[in-house]
């Protein structure tokens, strides 16, 4: 197969050894339409083709490895499907020069929330039977590679806060995504647990979304990126975080939960779980910027901006959770559709929707080009009202602070500064000004966020 070398595409480097590797030819690539790179090839001879699952790290072959990366989860993988029952994709090869993985493509859908309810509920008690496998998986007895076990009961949240700090994000100008993950950062250092009941093999990004199911049954747990050793109420947390985003429980957690700790032998605590969804925010929080402040044009560029806002308001919403408390009722901004000022937005955005998308054939480049709408629509409201989103954040900063400030970006800074040292007891009012510019951003970013507009925070009791 000759691929053309465009930024778009599969590297052809890689061709020869998947085509080696798979013992076949292969007849097509098409990227799909993820926030993680990943790539479907379709192996074999012309009329008898399978199809293969592909993830390319891209930092690791550039020199910049990261440390939650593709070769430490390969090996995981590859771990799980030799020595436990837990339903995985296979990996048929890794490639260190060019940092390849040709994984199985296992059968199954991944959009739990579309499915009968009736299917959802076996769906889920399925998976946290395979959850409570996982947990009772002796960690001591493992050789993983890059998996460190936590010397105490504070580093099992403190160790994996650590992994995702980014020094590059240091040169950006701070935005009020800036501040909420300062604030996260010392809302988990205020709260961190200091007991863990047991030290277990986490996904650590588990449920919903992250497993493919067939008739009621999960075919594969997929997405194994974040995995690592720690408390099982993290795991938890995370359950919790996913069923939001692709909600399979019915909009309460509680009996699948219980289902999972009657198995792996382990105590629920509520309060530790809620503290593990925040974790698993703040940790998004902090790490989203480096994918949109200065996105790679390849990049799903308006697929992560709309999941940065929806992270923003739902790590509020959590440690308001934890803190018992909801959403107060903020001031909103006053957007109108239609303005005249927005004419030349709404132009860009019909020609990409109505001259451009339907002439694409590539899934890919048609989802780029849909993406491209959303963000034109999205900078039509921040050209018109981004203004009176800022003065809003500036007023409610200024609050906080006690003084005037000569700027937004001033402000930002001497808020981030302070929060090094904020005290528990002070918590609520900085949570109360973030909760309420997320809001305002949502408000902003509407075109950006619709799609997930049936996203609800589950029960867990």
């Amino acid at each position: 197969m000759s691929i053309p070398e465009t930024g778009l595409q599969f590297p052809p480097a890689a061709l020869p050894w998947i085509e080696q590797t798979a013992g076949a030819p292969v007849q097509a690539l098409s990227r799909m339409v993820v926030r993680r790179e990943a790539w479907r090839a379709e192996i074999g001879r012309e009329g008898a083709t399978q199809p293969l699952f592909l993830r390319i790290d891209r930092a690791s072959a550039a020199g910049k490895p990261y440390p939650r990366n593709l070769e430490r989860e390969t090996a995981l993988i590859q771990w799980l499907a030799g020595n436990t029952g837990i339903p995985t994709q296979r990996i048929l090869g890794w490639n260190a020069d060019h940092c390849v993985a040709i994984q199985s493509f296992e059968p199954g859908r991944a959009d739990l929330h579309t499915a009968p309810r009736a299917e959802q509920h076996a769906v889920m008690l399925h998976f946290m039977e395979i959850l409570a496998e996982l947990h009772r998986i002796d960690v001591h007895a493992l050789a993983l590679p890059g998996f460190e076990i936590p010397p105490t009961p504070e580093e099992h949240s403190l160790m994996e806060l650590r992994a995702v700090e980014d020094p590059r994000l240091a040169r950006f100008t701070p935005d009020s995504s800036s501040v909420l993950a300062a604030f996260g950062q010392r809302w988990l250092l205020n709260h961190v647990p200091h007991h863990v009941e047991r030290t277990v093999l986490l996904q650590g990004d588990t449920g919903p979304g992250n497993f493919m199911f067939r008739d009621g049954r999960v075919t594969a747990v997929v997405d194994w990126e974040w995995a690592h050793y720690g408390d099982p109420m993290e795991d938890i947390g995370n359950l919790w975080l996913r069923d939001f985003f692709t909600p399979g429980c019915g909009g309460d957690l509680t009996p699948y939960v219980h289902h999972y700790a009657e198995r792996a032998g382990v105590t629920v605590d509520r309060q530790k779980a809620i503290y593990y969804l925040v974790h698993q925010l703040v940790r998004s929080v902090m790490t989203i910027p480096g994918l949109t402040r200065r996105p790679d044009w390849k990049s799903t560029v308006a697929l992560n901006l709309g999941y940065q806002a929806l992270c923003d308001i739902a790590c509020c919403e959590a440690i308001g959770l934890w803190h018992a408390i909801g959403e107060e009722a903020v001031e909103p901004l006053s957007i109108t559709e239609g303005a005249e000022a927005g004419d030349l937005f709404q132009v860009l955005a019909e020609q990409l929707e109505k001259g451009v998308t339907p002439q694409l054939a590539d899934p890919f480049a048609a989802a780029m080009a849909r993406g491209a709408v959303e963000i034109t629509r999205y900078l039509e409201r921040l050209h018109l009202h981004g203004p009176e989103a800022d003065a809003l954040e500036l007023e409610g900063l200024c609050r906080l602070l006690g003084s005037g400030q000569a700027s937004l970006a001033a402000a930002r800074r001497a808020l981030i500064a302070g929060i090094g040292s904020l005290r528990p007891e002070d918590e609520l009012p900085v949570l109360r000004h973030t909760w309420a510019v997320a809001r305002r951003n949502m408000q902003l970013m509407q075109p950006l966020v619709a799609r997930w507009s049936y996203c609800r925070m589950p029960r867990l009791d």
